[in-house]
């Protein structure tokens, strides 16, 4: 187990002087509640590393880096962090921007004119930087056999060249949210025509390095290997290979879980890092914000920013991202009212492990704080009748998803004493609280996270749950 105290920590309780004071469960509590978790989910090993105004950076590690060697983990042990790998991507890309040399307005073929993509509504809606940032593009996730190849290619450009036709926009772009690796093969395009350098190259000099994340890494070398943790399949002993993934900038980075925590520190303050600005406030604050879809525009601040997924437990929102490395699961995740930030990362790829993990750590973060309550919005009954109906999916994620699955995924919204309720296909109920005349939440929930809004003559309704619009009166 590995403490110290930094720069960062100063700066954060002065920041924040109430919560650097708050009592927390002890961090050797926190790592044994972890090691016992890890052992009842059968993972080999497991790193956490905190960044609190009180403590500065913490690390703290349990079990092993590799079953055949019973080699340990330790704050130094690499792990792949995988799409976390996207949340560098989208502060590479607002470095350009800060630099003059980019807008994320920009349509993608401006900046990269002979890219493989079809666009039906590229006249009116070409897809933009920001599109591919926050997974607004309309395209589908990669394919099954661009998941399943390993063997790099050696430039960005071959990789898109393997499967060309795969790059078809299915719906408008900047309408709805729909995660797909595409997005970030296509960004790390983006980064290497606006920046003329290699994409890992510019990973590492613009960003790794001045992170200090010295043994960080994008590739599969001998270095690399010898502190590389062994990634392991869901029963927990059996080893995955390295994947070598069709387009690096999805999840190629190898890092430690010491290094992680000047992540944590960039945005827990805001951009800066020890006593250097690398980015923007406002360029965080971008971040944390999602534009670019339907409910973006109809005032929706939960959901995907560039790079930044957001979360929800206990009345606190957590910004932040997850990463699956095959045979890795890790997440890194901030809270602005605790002033703290972790990096949880395991060896196998056990979900339910990683989850259970993180509720634990986000608990020791907020356990003494009070959720506010949200405010209240009163919304007359002819206008929230004006929301019912039947309500069908109109997107997914893979292409290989059968259509049919689609017409299986509907929901009714439906009026009842007052208040709106939706009905999943499996009978489940659920009230919609208003939060104004478009937006709504869930019970428990601080802040507005669903939206049902109005787009071309239509209704859809746009959730974490996926985006659906209205096809009929409600039975």
């Amino acid at each position: 187990m590995h403490r110290a105290t930094s720069l960062a920590a100063v700066l954060l309780a002065l920041l924040f002087p109430a919560l650097a004071m708050s009592s927390h469960a002890s961090f050797e509590q926190l790592i044994a509640d972890l090691e016992t978790l890890r052992d009842e989910h059968a993972v080999p090993g497991f790193a956490v590393t905190l960044v609190t105004g009180r403590h500065g950076l913490q690390t703290g590690t349990g079990g092993v880096a590799d079953l055949d060697s019973d080699r340990p983990v330790t704050a130094d042990t690499l792990f792949r962090i995988g799409s976390i790998t996207k949340t560098f991507n989208a502060l590479a890309i607002l470095l350009l921007v800060e630099q003059g040399r980019l807008d994320l307005n920009t349509p993608l073929r401006k900046i990269v004119p002979n890219v493989p993509l079809e666009n039906p509504w590229a006249d009116t809606h070409p897809v933009r930087v920001a599109h591919l940032l926050e997974h607004s593009s309309g395209l589908f996730d990669m394919t099954r056999e661009e998941f399943d190849h390993n063997v790099p290619f050696a430039t960005l450009e071959a990789a898109f060249a393997w499967r060309p036709q795969a790059r078809v926009v299915q719906w408008p772009p900047g309408r709805h949210h729909v995660y797909s690796n595409a997005n970030a093969g296509l960004a790390g395009l983006v980064i290497e025509q606006v920046s003329g350098q290699d994409y890992q190259r510019f990973i590492i000099e613009r960003l790794l390095q001045p992170l200090d994340m010295r043994t960080a890494s994008l590739s599969d070398d001998k270095i690399t290997r010898r502190r590389l943790a062994t990634g392991y399949d869901t029963d927990g002993t059996t080893p995955i290979p390295y994947w070598h993934m069709i387009f690096p900038p999805l999840g190629a980075i190898n890092a430690t879980p010491r290094e992680m925590g000047a992540l944590l520190e960039l945005f827990l303050r805001r951009g800066m890092v020890g006593t250097r600005r690398l980015l923007d406030a406002a360029s965080v604050a971008r971040m944390e914000r999602p534009a670019t879809t339907l409910g973006a525009r109809y005032g929706l601040g939960y959901g995907y920013g560039p790079g930044l997924g957001q979360s929800l437990r206990n009345g606190f929102r957590w910004y932040g991202h997850g990463g699956d490395g095959d045979g890795y699961l890790s997440y890194f995740g901030y809270n602005r009212e605790a002033a703290a930030g972790y990096f949880l990362t395991i060896n196998a790829f056990k979900h339910d492990a990683l989850h259970a993990m993180r509720a634990r750590v986000q608990d020791y973060f907020t356990h003494a704080l009070s959720a506010q309550p949200p405010p209240l919005a009163g919304i007359d009954h002819d206008t929230l009748r004006q929301l019912t109906g039947v309500y069908m999916a109109v997107t997914h994620r893979f292409q290989r998803q059968a259509p049919d699955r689609l017409d299986q995924d509907r929901l009714q919204v439906v009026l009842e004493d007052g208040a709106l309720y939706t009905l999943s296909s499996n009978g489940r109920r659920r009230l919609l609280i208003p939060f104004s005349e478009h937006l709504f939440r869930r019970k428990g929930q601080p802040l507005a996270t669903i939206v049902i809004a109005a787009q071309d003559g239509d209704l859809y309704l746009q959730a974490d749950s996926g985006n659906y619009r209205r096809v009929g009166e409600v039975p």
